[in-house]
């Protein structure tokens, strides 16, 4: 991929497709926006480019507004390389570029990267007010030759996925739901710097990341995470927060990597972080707050050892249905359908807009046979929502049978605001083992609104 500084720097005849924008995150939508524009100009002999800026547009504009990033130039950069695209510009955003007419920038790509097609989102703006929409810009690069394909929003599990809805999944500690949206666990890199040592002192010696700033950074909490030195991957519990039981002054990220043996200070280290295990809280003492580390340990441990992975492919789809809601549901495993299932149920009731205290709780099932387990299950997940106002959002089952699913369900205590699931029901309901090897159980299941 070749990468240039400006597009004045460029001089390329094309044809050439390309895409402009600033893709924080390079998120699932991205992704398949930059595949299509890169498969048809594959098709078409076409060269495929991104023009994105440098630094952030609302910075210049807004300088007295942060803004906080899902990923820095250097992480957008390594992203779009495993993308195909031929070449990305990085081209300064000065007053000057504000300033630029959307017809003049519409030249400047014309004349620097040889443009025949612009691939935007509906919503797409360039230039000077924002004056250049998509209808614009069809209208002036119609005489230049240059044809504009706008491409509909990207969903994802009925979901529309935005960057803007990614930071504040990780802002409220949705990390599970961030790594579905963005289809990788999100993650934070800096250097491990020197801290108060404390964790050294109850035996649980932590590395404190120094994390940019700019940066968006999980709800304070604890998480399992993956720490990778140096290109090893290590099983890890995070701490983000105040650190409350030693009356901590300011908001660290500290990573206790396990089986790590060695000096990690002045070293890069990531940490991608896979689920929430539970709120941050002050402990009485250091003998509550050992007891409790050991407990986020070993069950950090027993979720990464299941070696969780961020689902390549939609786990349901919703069909149509002469009343309520009906989805179809697969899963690789029948654990894994049934878990499927629960998020589906999950998503359609806007589990991951709730923002109130974390809470875990054992859950045990029993039904007849595989469907009737499948509705006894769906329904006491609705049970706790009603009776405990637990809305869950990661369920980990910890065995499952055709006749009993004993699950770990992690969700916030509060409900949202949209429509409530009243039950689950035995109209069309189906579950469906796989007929051959590497074939997914599947099955429908109808909800009562």
């Amino acid at each position: 991929m070749q990468l240039y500084e400006s597009l004045t720097s460029a001089s390329l005849t094309g044809p050439t497709f390309l895409t402009i924008g600033n893709f924080d995150g390079l998120h699932r939508g991205h992704r398949a926006l930059i595949a299509a524009m890169c498969a048809a100009a594959r098709t078409e002999g076409a060269t495929c480019g991104l023009v994105t800026f440098y630094p952030h547009p609302r910075t210049v504009l807004r300088p007295d507004q942060p803004v906080s990033c899902l990923s820095s130039l250097d992480e957008r950069l390594a992203l779009f390389a495993e993308t195909g695209l031929d070449f990305v510009v990085v081209h300064p955003f000065t007053q000057a570029t504000a300033q630029t007419e959307a017809e003049d920038f519409l030249h400047l790509l014309h004349a620097h990267l040889g443009l025949r097609r612009l691939w935007v989102g509906p919503d797409f703006a360039l230039g000077r007010g924002r004056k250049g929409t998509t209808a614009f810009l069809a209208a002036q690069g119609a005489g230049m030759g240059i044809q504009v394909e706008v491409v509909p929003e990207f969903a994802w599990e009925g979901q529309v996925i935005r960057s803007s809805r990614i930071r504040r999944l990780v802002e409220m500690g949705h990390v599970e739901w961030a790594a579905t949206w963005l289809g990788r666990f999100y993650g934070l890199t800096g250097l491990v710097v020197r801290g108060s040592r404390r964790g050294h002192s109850i035996g649980f010696p932590t590395a404190n990341l120094a994390v940019a700033a700019g940066r968006v950074i999980p709800a304070n909490g604890v998480y399992a995470t993956w720490a990778w030195v140096e290109g090893r991957r290590y099983m890890a519990v995070t701490n983000v927060g105040l650190r409350p039981t030693v009356n901590g002054t300011h908001r660290t990220v500290e990573a206790h990597v396990m089986d790590f043996d060695g000096d990690l200070y002045g070293r890069s280290l990531r940490l991608e972080f896979v689920a929430r295990l539970r709120d941050e809280m002050r402990f009485p003492g250091l003998d509550a707050l050992r007891a409790q580390i050991a407990r986020d340990r070993d069950r950090a441990a027993a979720l990464l050892a299941r070696e969780p992975v961020v689902p390549a492919e939609p786990r349901f789809e919703e069909v149509p249905h002469t009343a309520d809601w009906a989805i179809r549901v697969r899963g690789k495993t029948q654990a894994e359908l049934y878990a499927n299932a629960a998020m589906a149920m999950a998503i359609l009731q806007g589990a991951a807009d709730v923002d109130g205290p974390t809470v875990t709780t054992f859950v045990e099932v029993e039904g007849i046979d595989r469907e009737t387990l499948l509705v006894n299950w769906l329904n006491r997940l609705l049970w706790e929502a009603e009776t405990q106002q637990l809305t869950p959002s990661s369920f980990w089952i910890e065995s499952i049978s055709d006749e009993r699913l004993t699950a770990l369900v992690t969700g916030r205590r509060g409900r949202s605001e949209m429509a409530h699931i009243k039950a689950v029901t035995f109209s069309g309901l189906e579950v469906t083992p796989p007929a051959r090897d590497g074939d997914d159980w599947r099955a429908q299941v109808v909800f009562d609104t």
